[in-house]
C-alpha cells in the first residue's frame, strides 16, 4: 500500500469516526429526550387521573346538590357515572369517525392507485416520446448527410450531364456538317466526273473532227464561229464552270482545313480524355462513360428513393405529432376531469367535516341539555320523594290491589343506574304519578277539612253522612296509580312524538297545564255526580 492510499484511508477513517461520534451524540440526546417525554407523559397521566377523580367528585356533588332527604341511601349518585357515560359517548363518536375515516382512506387509496397507474402510463409515453425524438433527430442527421451527399452527387451529375450534352451537340453538329459536306462533295465529284467524261468525249470528237478536217481540206463549207467541235459560247461556259470549280475547290480546301482543324481539336480532346481516363481504346472509354452514366442514373434513383423515404418519414412524424397532440389533449382533459373529481371529493370531505362538526356541536348541546334535564329530573324525583311512591306501590302490590308502577319503571329505579337518556321518561312518569298523588291527597285533605267545619250545618240534610270529596277521586291512594295519568292521556292523543329535548321552563309549563287539566276534569266529574244525586 502506497502512502497516498494510506493517507486516503486515514482520512476516510477519520471522517467515519467523526460521523460515528455525531450519531452517538444524537442517539444519547434522543434517549434523554425519550426519557424526559416518558416522565412528562407519566406526570400528565397522573394529572389526568387526579383531574378525572376530582371532576367525578364534583359531578356527584352537583347531582346530590338538591337532595333534601336525610336518608344516606338517597344521597348517593345511584350508580350514575358521568365520566363513564362521557367515555362511552366519546368511544361511539370515535368509532363512527374512525369508520368514516377508514372509508375516506379507502377512497383515497383507490384514487392514489388510479393516479399511480395514470402516472406510469404518462411516464411510459414520455419515455416513448423521448425515444421517438432521439430517433427523429438521428434520422434528421442522417437525412441531412444524405442530402448533402445527394447535392454533391447531383452537382457532379449535372456537370457531367452538361459536358455530355455539349459533347453530343458538338458531335451531332460535326456529323451533320460532315454529312452535308460529304453530300456536296459527292455531288460535285459526280458532276466533275460527268463533266470530265463529257470533255473527254468532246475532246475525242474534236480530235476526230480535226483529223477529218486535215484529211479533207478541200471541203467547201468553213464554219467561222466554231473552234474545233466547240463554239465560242461553249468555251465561255466552260471557262465560267472552271472558275466556279476553282472557287469551289478553294472552298473545299478551306472546308478541308477547317475539318482538319476540328479533327485535330477532337483528337486533342480525345487525347486529353484518354489521359484523364488512362485508357487508349475508344470502346473502353465509351464503356466507362456508359458505366458512369448508369452509376449516375442509379445514384439518381437512390436519391429519389431516399427522398421518398424521407417524405414518408416526415409524414409519419407529422402523424406522430398529431397523435401526441391528441394524446396530450386527452390527458389534459382526463387530468382536468380527475382534478374536478378530486375537488368534488374534497368539497364532499369538507362538507362532511363541517357536518360532523355541526353534528358534534349539536350532540354536545343536546347532551348538555339532556344532562341538565336529567339533573333536574333526578332532583325533582328525590325532592317530591317519588321513592315513597315506589314503597307504597310495593305495599299495595303486596295487598293485591295492583301495581301502578310499570315493571320497566321499577327496573329503572331498582337497577341503580340513575337518570339516563333511556329511562328519563320512566322517571318523569313516576314524577307525574307522584305529583298527581300529592294533588289528590291535598284535595282530599282540603275536602275533609271543609267537611268537618260544615258538618253541623249539613248533618240534617245529608242524613248525618260525610260530605263527598270535591275531587271525587278514589278513596284509596293506591287506586290513583291504576287511573290513567295526564301523561298517558296526552301520549295516547298524540300520534307523533318529538324527540328534541325541551327546556325546563317548557316542561314546567306543560306539567302545570296537565295538572290543571286533570284537576278540571275531576271537578267536572264531581259536579256531574252532585247533579245526579240532587235529582235523585
Amino acid at each position: 500500500m502506497n502512502p497516498r492510499e494510506q493517507k486516503q484511508m486515514n482520512d476516510t477513517l477519520a471522517t467515519l469516526q467523526q460521523r460515528g461520534d455525531i450519531f452517538t451524540r444524537n442517539m444519547l440526546n434522543s434517549k434523554l429526550r425519550v426519557a424526559q417525554m416518558q416522565m412528562a407523559l407519566k406526570e400528565a397521566d397522573a394529572l389526568i387521573v387526579a383531574n378525572r377523580d376530582k371532576t367525578k367528585k364534583k359531578a356527584i356533588g352537583l347531582l346530590n346538590l338538591h337532595v333534601l332527604t336525610p336518608n344516606d341511601a338517597y344521597q348517593r349518585a345511584d350508580g350514575l357515572n358521568p365520566t363513564k357515560l362521557a367515555d362511552i359517548n366519546q368511544k361511539k363518536l370515535v368509532a363512527n369517525l374512525e369508520a368514516r375515516l377508514n372509508k375516506a382512506l379507502i377512497r383515497h387509496s383507490e384514487t392514489v392507485n388510479e393516479n399511480n397507474g395514470i402516472k406510469h402510463k404518462v411516464d411510459k409515453l414520455r419515455r416513448k416520446r423521448l425515444n421517438d425524438n432521439f430517433n427523429r433527430l438521428s434520422l434528421e442527421k442522417k437525412l441531412r448527410r444524405l442530402q448533402e451527399l445527394m447535392d454533391k452527387v447531383m452537382e457532379t451529375a449535372a456537370e457531367a450531364s452538361d459536358q455530355r450534352e455539349k459533347a453530343a451537340e458538338a458531335k451531332n453538329a460535326l456529323l451533320s456538317v460532315n454529312i452535308d459536306e460529304a453530300a456536296v462533295f459527292n455531288e460535285e465529284y459526280n458532276d466533275l466526273g460527268a463533266y470530265i467524261d463529257n470533255q473527254n468525249e468532246l475532246l475525242e470528237e474534236s480530235i476526230a473532227k480535226a483529223a477529218k478536217a486535215v484529211k479533207f481540206d478541200d471541203s467547201e463549207e468553213d464554219y467561222i464561229d466554231t473552234r474545233g467541235a466547240l463554239t465560242v459560247e461553249n468555251e465561255k461556259e466552260i471557262k465560267e464552270k472552271l472558275l466556279e470549280l476553282d472557287e469551289l475547290k478553294k472552298k473545299h480546301i478551306e472546308d478541308k482545313k477547317a475539318a482538319e482543324a476540328k479533327i485535330n481539336m477532337y483528337n486533342q480532346d480525345f487525347a486529353d480524355l484518354r489521359a484523364v481516363s488512362m485508357l487508349d481504346d475508344y470502346d473502353k472509354i465509351v464503356a466507362v462513360f456508359c458505366k458512369n452514366e448508369e452509376e449516375t442514373f442509379s445514384m439518381f434513383n437512390f436519391i429519389q428513393t431516399v427522398n421518398q423515404e424521407t417524405d414518408h418519414i416526415l409524414e409519419q412524424h407529422a402523424r406522430l405529432e398529431e397523435e401526441i397532440m391528441s394524446y396530450a389533449d386527452d390527458q389534459k382533459a382526463k387530468e382536468q376531469e380527475r382534478k374536478d373529481i378530486v375537488e368534488s371529493y374534497d368539497r364532499q370531505v369538507k362538507e362532511a367535516k363541517e357536518e360532523r362538526e355541526r353534528a358534534i356541536g349539536l350532540s354536545s348541546d343536546e347532551q348538555k341539555t339532556v344532562e341538565k334535564i336529567a339533573k333536574k329530573v333526578q332532583t325533582l324525583f328525590y325532592k317530591i320523594q317519588c321513592d315513597q311512591l315506589l314503597e307504597s306501590g310495593n305495599k299495595a302490590g303486596g295487598k293485591g290491589t295492583g301495581a301502578a308502577i310499570s315493571s320497566e319503571s321499577r327496573l329503572a329505579v331498582l337497577s341503580g343506574q340513575g337518570v339516563t337518556e333511556n329511562n328519563i321518561l320512566h322517571f318523569m312518569g313516576l314524577i307525574e304519578e307522584r305529583a298527581v298523588q300529592i294533588i289528590g291527597e291535598y284535595v282530599r285533605a282540603e275536602s275533609q277539612g271543609g267537611g268537618s267545619k260544615a258538618g253541623s250545618r249539613t248533618g240534617s240534610r245529608a242524613g248525618g253522612g260525610r260530605r263527598p270529596s270535591i275531587s271525587h277521586g278514589p278513596k284509596d291512594p293506591s287506586e290513583i296509580r291504576n287511573m290513567p295519568t295526564a301523561l298517558e292521556i296526552d301520549s295516547e292523543s298524540e300520534e307523533e312524538d318529538d324527540d328534541k329535548p325541551k327546556s325546563i321552563e317548557y316542561m314546567r309549563k306543560t306539567m302545570q297545564e296537565k295538572t290543571l287539566n286533570a284537576s278540571a276534569g275531576r271537578g267536572q266529574g264531581s259536579r256531574s255526580k252532585k247533579n245526579v244525586r240532587g235529582k235523585k
